[in-house]
């Protein structure tokens, strides 16, 4: 048995899973998530801030402390699309391996992608014909099964870009949310007929929807994990919080984290355009995704 630790350095949160391996198994110790919004302004300045770099060290020092505690053997590290677009990236990387004494793997969407796609289907056993859907901060990760192999597609649109672009005043107007749908399907035009599949969403807005559908007065993981939405309650969700406000995002669904609320529209929006391009029935939600992936992969 070994105690090992994963840490996804998100666009939109920071994020750290410590486990227990064995045989090729996961036995979840601790997961906990922060939204730190690395990924804030990036598409106009390049860069990271030093506001947002500040937000995840912050994180950071905290989940380290936990790691310590728990006498963690081994800690794997990974960032996605803010520090594979920023700039100042290499920077960031440095400064992060030098404060905690840790190497940081920077990888592709493709590579995001298959790691995902081994947690999750950790979780679910043996399923064919499926979709993976990751909606992330300035990304988006398709993965899929075709002729017994894992193909995985990144699209380069998120909950933190398609907010800045569209999204700065809540509820959007009417043109703002055209525009933004036009957007959407000019990217997801991009992509393969996924029509008649298994869809399966990961990450920050499935659980946000999941958590809102299942209208929890607190987050619940373990009742989240595989909870099935139809493709009518998810348009009636996306209907009804597209007409809302920050501050009654916060106070009406008490399920999701309020740091979530910003950029929850974009997420939810993306979502019901790819349930309606791809016309499914229902979506399964996961909690399973890339921090059981990078321990699958290594153990």
């Amino acid at each position: 048995m070994v105690k090992v630790a994963s840490i996804d350095l998100g666009s939109n949160s920071t994020r750290l899973l410590i486990a227990d391996t064995i045989d090729g198994k996961i036995f979840s110790i601790h997961k906990e998530h922060h939204v730190t919004r690395m990924g804030d302004n990036l598409t106009n300045s390049k860069n990271i801030s030093k506001e947002s770099i500040k937000r995840v060290l912050k994180v950071l020092n905290r989940f380290f402390k936990i790691i310590n505690i728990n006498r963690v053997e081994n800690i794997h590290i990974v960032g996605t699309a803010a520090l594979r677009d920023a700039d100042n990236s290499e920077e960031i990387i440095k400064q992060i391996q030098k404060k905690f004494d840790v190497e940081v793997e920077i990888v592709s969407g493709e590579e995001e992608g298959v790691l995902t796609s081994l947690g999750v289907l950790h979780s679910l056993g043996n399923i064919q014909n499926f979709l993976i859907v990751d909606i992330g901060g300035r990304s988006t990760e398709f993965i899929y099964d075709k002729n017994n192999k894992i193909i995985s597609k990144s699209i380069e649109i998120g909950v933190v870009s398609l907010s800045e672009l569209f999204f700065n005043e809540l509820p959007p107007t009417n043109i703002s949310t055209e525009r933004a749908v036009d957007v959407i399907n000019v990217k997801l035009s991009e992509l393969s007929d996924f029509e008649n599949r298994s869809i399966i969403g990961v990450a920050g807005t499935f659980t946000s929807l999941a958590s809102i559908f299942l209208k929890q007065d607190r987050f619940n993981e373990g009742e989240i994990h595989l909870t099935e939405i139809s493709d009518k309650n998810v348009f009636e969700i996306n209907n009804l919080i597209m007409q809302m406000t920050e501050a009654q995002i916060i106070t009406k669904f008490k399920g999701i984290d309020p740091k979530r609320a910003k950029t929850l529209q974009a997420g939810i929006l993306l979502a019901n355009q790819i349930i309606s391009k791809y016309n499914v029935n229902s979506i399964k939600v996961s909690n399973s995704d890339i921090l059981e992936g990078l321990i699958l992969k290594k153990y």
